[in-house]
């Protein structure tokens, strides 16, 4: 390597020697010069490499983009198979309290949320609802007589040893158990009741047991021994005898429909489809209104969600296409990604869908600008509030449509088992939905599908023979690309060694949230695949071949300057001894002319 100065190299085998003192040459600037243009590959080269990885970069920012796009799109393209939810099932409960028609003068209701509470399913059906609290269910609670020492051996306390059973579970009372030991000993019993000491003072304990569940049903049964029980005072010749709180049901009067409602439990999850009622407390006479709605709410706001992340990847196109200054003391330059087939390609597929109209939807639902999310000026999506929640609390079940996958089948035994971003619909010549037809083979004793195929008209395929449109899996048929169905999976669930079925209806309609959810999953999808993960890769693998070249080229540069400063030194020291050799010719030359 060479030194700061002009005339001393330090050779590489720790040898030195100074350079340009005979020659006069400035030899440091002459070999850093020859080295360089000797290394203008590798500097090409790195040049690559960090265009590349200013690539990664952006496409990585990219990529997060797309998730979180997708991630507003997934509840609003709907059930899209068996374990995925849609929010315009979600559905939310209000309530609020009145008397009752037949209240007594002056009753006044309590607030709703302290007599009972709602929650909903999505099996929910938007509708009203009015409930009357009865009365609660009570778990039963018995005691013994006072003893006067708990933790004394209850036989020198004069209580009888032996056994007695609570529901249907044995109690030994030994002679040397303690109230606190029989406590131990029914709990740990699994009768289905708790066994409390309550000490109303040193010399009055109490044992109390509590049936764990309420109800009637659930009413303590003591048998057995009844010496012990009796000697405990939990019964009176075998009969209860400290009842503190006897074991009751619920009561509500639903709907006004003249029957009282019982269950053992306090809470009520069969009585209304999709509703669970909690009670509180009891309070005849006054009615609590339960009505149940579409969750708009959450809607809105998975809408308000994909408009953000819409808007959020349009603001990285723009600014990867824009020309500025992007490094502190640079010049002007476009993104990384300004001119990427890639980004390209997705973004004209995403702005296509974004007008796009959707067939059978009717109309003033059939795209997203008739529902009030438009584009403005700056090609960005915006939210008229005041159009988009009137459609919501109007126009519901279009705008569902609007956004979501929807599978129909006219057999309940066929349901949606999945589907990829091949699938599409069928149409007839004015738009509107028209379904496929499965035809499926007879079951075997397991359930399973022998056979199956899906045609796109009726009356193809009968017998449900294989013919190449569908693979069979045990229950699932998938749809091959020989029809429009391509990919599409269905569940059949016809039962053990039953007959085949002819033209079941399936119908298949994709909506906008789902269509651009599969453009997006082109590009990245939950797999860690996609083309921006393949592009990734490919330019992982290029920067190793830059690096590795540029490795190769940084050896063969470092021999090419030890074989140049080894020339300039031996071209130095002919010099020098040519120097030399002058001026011992030269002094000898004068010393005889001298003579």
């Amino acid at each position: 390597m060479v030194d700061s100065t002009n005339f001393f190299t330090q050779l590489n085998g720790g040898s030195s020697q100074i350079l340009g003192l005979s020659s006069g040459l400035n030899t440091q600037e002459i070999v850093q010069a020859l080295v360089a243009a000797r290394r203008q590959p590798a500097v090409q080269l790195e040049s690559k490499v960090t265009a590349n990885e200013a690539r990664l970069e952006a496409y990585s920012e990219l990529t997060g983009l797309i998730t979180d796009f997708k991630a507003s799109l997934d509840g609003l393209r709907g059930e899209v198979g068996f374990f995925a939810d849609s929010i315009f099932d979600n559905k939310v409960a209000f309530t609020q309290s009145r008397p009752t028609t037949t209240a007594p003068g002056g009753h006044v209701a309590s607030q709703a949320d302290s007599i009972l509470g709602v929650s909903v399913t999505d099996k929910a059906e938007p509708g009203v609802h009015t409930v009357e609290v009865v009365s609660l269910a009570r778990s039963h609670q018995i005691r013994t007589d006072a003893v006067a020492d708990r933790s004394a051996s209850l036989a020198s306390q004069g209580i009888a040893i032996g056994t007695f059973d609570v529901n249907g579970q044995t109690i030994n009372v030994d002679g040397d158990d303690s109230l606190l030991d029989l406590r131990d000993k029914i709990n740990a019993s699994g009768s289905g009741v708790r066994a409390t000491v309550v000490s109303a003072s040193p010399t009055q304990n109490f044992l109390v047991l509590n049936a764990e569940e309420t109800g009637v049903i659930n009413t303590i049964d003591l048998a057995g021994g009844t010496g012990t029980s009796d000697s405990l005072g939990l019964t009176d010749t075998g009969a209860i005898k400290n009842e503190l709180q006897a074991a009751t049901d619920a009561t509500i009067r639903v709907n006004n429909l003249g029957v009282d409602v019982t269950r053992s439990s306090n809470t009520f999850d069969d009585v209304i489809e999709g509703v669970t009622i909690d009670l509180f407390r009891a309070e005849p006479n006054t009615e609590i209104e339960i009505e149940i709605e579409n969750d708009l709410g959450t809607v809105k706001e998975s809408i308000i969600s994909f408009v953000d992340a819409y808007n959020a990847l349009k603001d990285f196109v723009d600014d990867q296409r824009k020309e500025i200054v992007r490094t502190e003391g640079g010049e002007a330059e476009y993104g990384p990604l300004a001119f990427d087939t890639t980004l390209r390609s997705m973004m004209t597929q995403v702005d296509q869908l974004v007008g796009r109209i959707i067939p059978g939807q009717p109309t003033g639902a059939q795209t997203i600008g008739q529902i009030g999310i438009e584009l403005n000026d700056n090609y960005r999506l915006e939210i008229d509030d005041d159009t988009l929640d009137n459609q919501l609390l109007t126009n519901f079940q279009n705008i569902r449509g609007l956004f979501e996958f929807n599978f129909e089948s006219n057999d309940s035994r066929v349901t949606l088992a999945g589907f990829n971003g091949q699938v599409a619909g069928q149409v007839d010549a004015s738009g509107n939905p028209i379904p496929y037809y499965l035809n499926v083979g007879p079951t075997d004793a397991s359930g399973n599908l022998t056979s199956a195929n899906i045609q796109t008209t009726a009356g193809a395929g009968a017998g449900g023979g294989a013919d190449g449109t569908t693979t069979v899996n045990g229950q699932q048929v998938t749809a091959l690309d020989t029809t429009g169905a391509n990919g599409l999976r269905v569940f059949y669930d016809g039962g053990a060694s039953m007959p085949g079925v002819d033209n079941i209806e399936v119908t298949v309609t994709r909506g906008f949230a789902d269509q651009l959810f599969y453009v997006l999953d082109r590009y990245v999808n939950e797999q860690g695949g996609g083309t921006i993960s393949e592009n990734t890769q490919n330019i992982v693998r290029q920067n190793d071949n830059y690096n590795r070249r540029i490795g190769d080229i940084e050896s063969r540069v470092e021999l090419f300057r030890a074989r140049t400063v080894a020339r300039f030194a031996a071209m130095e020291q002919a010099v020098l001894t040519a120097n030399n050799l002058s001026e011992s010719l030269s002094s000898a030359f004068e010393s005889a002319n001298s003579d």
